[in-house]
This record gives structure tokens, C-alpha cells and sequence, in this order.
């Protein structure tokens, strides 16, 4: 009877070690291989941040409450088998619901991070910019608005500059989450630096200005022109009216100099502050807005015209005159009687 026994309860432990290790065999299995699980997703996307000295414990949580993977302790397993336990980097990863468990260790290993792609539009100012970098979640936006708006930084570029305005080059970028802040900025003031080179500069000696007023110059032309073609004329008026000692009376710099929101009013082109060109000679403090390589090319390169005035056709195109007499016809057709006809429609 006892042999019995002893022969029953080593038959029990035999089968329980039996379906253990089945078990154990097939959810290792289905770890490593999920399209075959009965949960498999095909294509189901996940995002996760691995913030860095993360520790293996909760990388494994982070990924398990991420439904990335489903055994954190499988997931120990197999990284200290490999050797990586200490050496899994952190970052923005994508994992989908096709990866096996050693798809996503791997991944961790080699540090294969999302990288965001992220386009600056044309004239975008540092407060759009910001925004921007922001909703991708590239960049704290106060630390970065602060960066660029500390003469000390801006300094470190461009001497003259108090702030990086102008200078934050408007171009498709490619970032990973977790870049600092300094390293964003760098980026695009490196890219300025590569559109803008020292035969440009050279150019705008001859035009008796500085990189810095070029720059402010191209700012302007760039809010101004909404049609490339139109860049080199727009920057021709600009140069005859400073050239004669005119006031450059540019809507966009009375725009950015203001607090408000809306249309420009009356009361908008007589404010004393810095940046209003209806109020002040010659070109404002600094750049309005990041100028693209067409509005730098025509700031260097401005067209040989006669033009002293230029209105809206709002069309996106628009009018140029030599005289003001000719300014003031443009500006009624153009501008007063759709006014007019608006007011009518209401």
C-alpha cells in the first residue's frame, strides 16, 4: 500500500509538473509569438515613453499597463538571459500588437525611438513655433519660450539679438522626445546658419546692412508676401522708401509690436510702441517672425523697380505703385469699396 502511495503521489507531482511546464510552454510561447493568441490585434498601435534611468522593474510595469507585453516576468527572463537588464534605453517607442516579446526587447536594446517630424512654417514667430514643438510634445513650452527669449542665449548666436526671433529657421525637423530644449534650439539656429552663408553676409555689406538687419528686413518681407514672386518687389519698395528716408509703414510690424487681437485700426498705426513702422524710421528693433529662404534671397537680392506703395488685392497678390497719388487709387479700388461692399451685405 505504501509503495502505491509513493508510486500515486509521484505520478500527481509528475503530472502537475507535466501541466506546469505545458502551461508554462505555451504562454512563453504565445509571448513570443501573439498573432497566435486569441487576443492578437493585428496592427493595434501603442505609444510609450521610457523616461531615462528607468529601472528594468518598471519598464516592465510601464509596458504591461501599456498592453505591450503580458508577462513582466517573462520579460525579466529573457532580458537577463540576454544580458540587457541594465542596458534598455530609454524614449518615445511604438510597438504594435504583431511584436513578440523579443521584438520588443530588441527594440529597447537597440534604442530604435519615434521620431517625430515636425515642419515650421514660413514666418512662424517664437510663440508658434513654441506652440508647435509643444503639441508634439517636443518641449516644455515655458522653458523653451524662456531659451529663446533670454538675451544671454541669443547673444551666444548673434550678438545683436536679444531674443532668437527670426532665427529659428523654418524647415521639417526630426525629434525624438526627451531632446532637450537647448538641443532644439541649436538645431534650428544651425539650419539658419547653413541657408544664411558668408557670402550672404558679404551681400548684405554691400547693401549697408548687417546680418541682423537682413535678417529683420526678410522678417518683414515674409508676413508681407504670401506669393514668392512677389518677395523681390516687396523688398524693392522697402529699400527705395528707406533709401529716401521714408517710414516703411508695414501692417505686419504694427501687428506684432501690439497686445490685441483683430484688425488693424486707426489708433493701431499712431501706438508708440517700438516695432510700429508707422510711428518710427528705418527697420524695428529686430526680426517679426522666422523668414524663409525665399524672403532672405529677396532681402540680399530685391528687384530693381521704381515702386514706393504696395496694397492688398486680396487675391494674395498685390498692387504696386510709384506715386502716392497712384497708391490712393489702388487703395480705393482695393481696399475702401470692398469695405463698402461689405458693410452693404451686413
Amino acid at each position: 500500500m505504501k509503495i502505491r502511495g509513493r508510486r500515486l503521489a509521484m505520478w500527481i507531482v509528475g503530472l502537475g509538473l507535466a501541466v506546469v511546464t505545458t502551461v508554462f510552454g505555451v504562454r512563453t510561447y504565445l509571448v513570443l509569438h501573439p498573432a497566435m493568441s486569441p487576443r492578437y490585434r493585428d496592427g493595434e498601435r501603442r505609444v510609450v515613453y521610457i523616461k531615462p534611468d528607468s529601472r528594468g522593474s518598471e519598464i516592465a510595469d510601464l509596458l504591461k499597463q501599456a498592453g505591450v507585453i503580458q508577462d513582466p516576468f517573462l520579460f525579466h527572463l529573457f532580458t537577463y538571459l540576454r544580458g540587457s537588464s541594465d542596458r534598455l534605453k530609454a524614449g518615445e517607442y511604438e510597438f504594435t500588437s504583431s511584436m513578440g516579446l523579443l521584438d520588443v526587447i530588441r527594440i529597447l536594446e537597440e534604442g530604435e525611438v519615434l521620431v517625430h517630424k515636425v515642419t515650421i512654417p514660413e514666418g512662424s514667430s517664437l510663440w508658434q513655433i513654441a506652440r508647435l514643438l509643444d503639441a508634439e510634445g517636443l518641449v516644455d513650452i515655458d522653458r523653451f519660450l524662456r531659451l529663446t527669449r533670454d538675451p544671454a542665449v541669443a547673444s551666444y548666436y548673434m550678438p545683436e539679438a536679444d531674443s532668437m526671433e527670426g532665427f529659428l529657421f523654418p524647415d521639417t525637423y526630426h525629434f525624438i522626445k526627451g531632446t532637450k530644449e537647448e538641443a532644439v534650439i541649436d538645431a534650428m539656429v544651425q539650419r539658419f546658419f547653413r541657408a544664411f552663408s558668408g557670402a550672404d553676409e558679404l551681400r548684405a555689406r554691400r547693401h549697408g546692412m548687417s546680418l541682423y538687419e537682413v535678417v529683420t528686413l526678410a522678417s518683414i518681407i515674409e508676413k508681407e508676401a504670401l506669393v514668392d514672386r512677389e518677395k523681390p518687389i516687396i523688398a524693392g519698395v522697402f529699400y527705395n522708401r528707406l533709401r529716401r528716408g521714408m517710414r516703411l509703414q508695414a501692417d505686419p510690424t504694427v501687428l506684432y509690436g501690439r497686445r490685441r487681437k483683430g484688425r488693424i485700426r486707426y489708433r493701431d498705426l499712431r501706438e508708440k510702441h517700438p516695432y510700429n513702422t508707422y510711428v518710427h524710421y528705418g527697420l524695428p528693433p529686430g526680426p517679426i517672425a522666422s523668414p524663409g529662404a525665399a524672403a532672405l534671397k529677396a532681402a540680399l537680392y530685391p528687384a530693381r523697380v521704381r515702386y514706393l506703395y504696395f496694397v492688398s488685392k486680396n487675391d494674395g497678390t498685390h498692387q504696386f505703385s510709384r506715386t502716392l497719388k497712384e497708391h490712393n487709387r489702388a487703395v480705393r479700388k482695393y481696399q475702401l469699396r470692398r469695405r463698402t461692399r461689405k458693410g452693404r451685405s451686413i
